[in-house]
């Protein structure tokens, strides 16, 4: 969430500035324009930012405010980011380097630049690759403060996440997207009873040929009046919301593959067949419920004596011993020892590697072979398997998010006004 306010240096705004403060500013006497808590605000602070400011307001075709209101209002913001600053350090707040590296990957992608072409923009702009860097890692620093601060006071409640879901916009997050397929025997407005035979004739031979495993696209393009009968009848992919209301309720119940009956409406018989689903509310992932227990090799226990007893205990279970038994005597798994060695539902990317490929080519029941890692010898044993609906935690969590990111605009102002009216501030 990009929470720099207006006079901020945006990421993209250090690329257009010119030359022609390096020139002003080595032509300056440096002096404190304002004491902040503990740190100061130089007048080249306050004159390098009003030189941005105006170029920005510039390139916007923007009037500037007077001299003295944008002054005012520019060495304001020098003081609110001081702040923000000086708290960022207090909390230990750092930006690593592979963080910065990639904020200005995303720069030269943004602008359309390779790495050589941005240096060269930086250049450009009065400023060397340090001084450029250092500016970037000053404005993730201050969203990275904002996002810790103003986060942690904002409440959201269940009553809050429904009232938003039962809204016009929480509606169109919850909007599933269906794939159709269409079959459409057409009538005529006033269908006799010949009319009608033959339609149920065509049905019935559609009906068989469904029943014994035939395409549902090529039947459509056999069989099918509608317009898009050659293309497998397939509609793509429709929004419920945007789906014809004829349609709408069926798929709402339908399963993936699954195939309705024939739906009547004035332009005839149609035939729909769910192809697949997407959408927020949608999602289901594998999950498994494991058994793990772990030997280290510690002060008293060589790596080889710590194979040792793994093979020890992978042949008792063979032979019959309870692994919570087994777990909560031997297992150095802390985590999971104290329940037997119980890992409870893990989803399939939940696992390091080395343990997540064993675990997912064991039968239901069955024991692991003793697995290294870097760490020490595993068992695994995969009790239960299922797939879990978890579209509609994720519609929440979104909910959530939508909420917290309408609120967060507001809270930052309000914390920033608290955070600069706790702070020692004088203006020279």
């Amino acid at each position: 969430m990009n929470t720099l306010s207006k006079w901020g240096i945006s990421l993209g705004l250090v690329l257009g500035l010119t030359s022609s403060f390096s020139v002003f500013a080595a032509q300056q006497l440096d002096s404190i324009v304002a004491i902040v808590s503990d740190d100061i605000v130089l007048q080249s602070d306050l004159s390098f930012r009003l030189v941005q400011v105006k170029q920005q307001l510039t390139n916007d075709s923007t009037a500037a405010p007077d001299e003295v209101a944008l002054t005012s209002q520019v060495l304001d913001q020098l003081i609110i980011e001081n702040l923000q600053l000086q708290l960022a350090s207090k909390r230990g707040v750092r930006i690593a380097d592979a963080s910065l590296d990639l904020a200005i990957e995303r720069i030269a992608k943004n602008n359309q630049l390779s790495p050589t072409e941005l240096e060269q923009a930086v250049a450009d702009g009065g400023e060397t690759m340090v001084q450029f860097r250092a500016k970037i890692r000053q404005e993730l620093t201050i969203n990275e403060i904002q996002a810790a601060s103003v986060n942690r006071r904002i409440r959201i409640s269940e009553h809050e996440i429904d009232r938003y879901l039962s809204s016009n916009k929480g509606q169109k997050l919850a909007d599933t997207e269906y794939e159709i397929g269409h079959i459409l025997i057409n009538l005529s407005a006033q269908p006799d009873a010949q009319e009608l035979a033959k339609a149920q004739q065509k049905l019935d031979i559609i009906n068989s040929a469904l029943e014994q495993g035939a395409e549902f696209e090529s039947i459509a393009a056999t069989y099918s009046d509608a317009l898009n009968a050659l293309k497998g009848g397939n509609l793509g992919w429709r929004k419920g919301s945007q789906l014809p209301e004829l349609f709408a309720e069926p798929v709402k119940t339908m399963a993936a593959g699954e195939v309705s009956s024939p739906i009547r409406n004035g332009s005839g018989f149609h035939i729909i067949m769910l192809i697949n689903t997407r959408g927020v509310s949608v999602q289901t992932v594998a999950q498994t419920k494991a058994n793990h227990l772990l030997i280290l090799p510690n002060e008293i226990r060589s790596l080889s004596q710590a194979q040792d007893l793994i093979n020890e205990l992978h042949q008792r279970l063979v032979n019959g011993a309870d692994f919570y038994d087994l777990a909560r005597t031997f297992s150095d798994d802390a985590n999971s020892a104290p329940s037997g060695g119980d890992l409870g539902w893990l989803n399939s990317d939940q696992l390091p590697a080395v343990l997540q490929m064993p675990l997912d080519l064991l039968a239901v029941e069955e024991l692991s072979l003793p697995i290294q890692s870097e760490n020490g010898w595993h068992l695994l044993q995969a009790v239960e398997r299922r797939t879990k609906d978890v579209g509609q935690a994720n519609l929440r969590f979104q909910a959530k998010q939508e909420i917290r990111q309408s609120k967060f605009a507001n809270e930052l102002e309000n914390w920033l006004r608290e955070i600069r009216n706790k702070a020692y501030i004088e203006i020279r």
